[in-house]
């Protein structure tokens, strides 16, 4: 088995690891605060990125340069990821799913932006596809947006910004520094937000919290290393299968029923990431 399918089995397992954990994300946050659910999501992270950099005695920054962009990474992240839960909480798994995976149709703007990284005419395509299908799925009409829809999308664009962030360190910081920012300052962040709010979980909530910590550090560390192992453009496109995934549990768990305007929206989405997928392969053939 070579790199790329290597790489292409650990994208796949991220983006169950992920879907698990978005379920249960939507079961324990009828319940439990987002801020508590967002903490633990970076807390497990902490721990286990935390030892192997303390066991491999590395720094946490190489540096002083790159802590803006550190932190930026960081600060970003966390905003995402507590959107994408907040998100998560009252849409269908599916919708939220594939509004945050809006996030690479944004990191190719902002990488145009800040590092002018060109952008093929397949990017162009891509993104008024994708976008089409976010109007779709986002339902505008006379009286405004779906506003959780519109979290959701928000959330996909400061996945985006602390993708560019990353991006924008890649040779000069260790990706464990990169991840162990994010866990840090997230948090951080949550820490005053549960205070007054906390709620004390029963049983079935801590297992809750358990699945969303330890599966979103599964889903983190087996996203690093598909990308470590082969070129994005050859293995990206199968983390859209997240929405797959989550489509089918969240019918089964929650009920939840994608309609007309959405599948649309959804199909959408798919195309435009396949446009932009089969744009890099070309590229990189060459």
């Amino acid at each position: 088995m070579d790199k790329v399918h290597k790489a292409s089995i650990f994208m796949l397992l991220s983006a169950f690891s992920f879907s698990i954990m978005q379920i249960a994300v939507k079961y324990t946050a009828q319940t439990i605060p987002v801020a508590e659910l967002v903490f633990m999501r970076n807390f497990v992270m902490l721990l286990v990125a935390g030892a192997i950099t303390i066991k491999n005695k590395k720094p946490l920054y190489k540096d002083k340069k790159n802590l803006p962009l550190i932190l930026g990474r960081g600060i970003f992240g966390m905003l995402g990821v507590f959107l994408y839960f907040q998100a998560t909480k009252y849409l269908p798994s599916a919708e939220a799913s594939v509004l945050q995976k809006s996030s690479p149709f944004f990191v190719a703007i902002f990488a145009y932006i800040t590092m002018k990284e060109p952008m093929s005419k397949a990017d162009i395509i891509s993104m008024i596809v994708a976008f089409t299908g976010v109007l779709f799925v986002t339902k505008p009409s006379a009286s405004g947006f779906n506003n959780y829809a519109i979290i959701a999308l928000l959330s996909g664009v400061f996945a985006a910004m602390a993708y560019t962030c990353i991006g924008m360190l890649k040779g000069k910081e260790e990706s464990h520094t990169i991840m162990l920012s994010f866990a840090i300052v997230t948090c951080i962040c949550m820490i005053p937000l549960m205070i007054g709010d906390f709620k004390v979980p029963n049983l079935k909530e801590i297992i809750g919290l358990a699945i969303v910590g330890i599966c979103g550090m599964l889903g983190q560390w087996f996203l690093t290393f598909a990308y470590m192992m082969a070129p994005a453009g050859k293995v990206s496109i199968f983390n859209y299968t997240t929405v797959i995934f989550t489509s089918i549990l969240g019918y089964f768990i929650f009920g939840d029923k994608i309609d007309l305007f959405s599948g649309i929206g959804i199909l959408l989405i798919f195309i435009g990431a396949y446009v932009a997928y089969v744009g890099k392969n070309k590229v990189e053939v060459r």
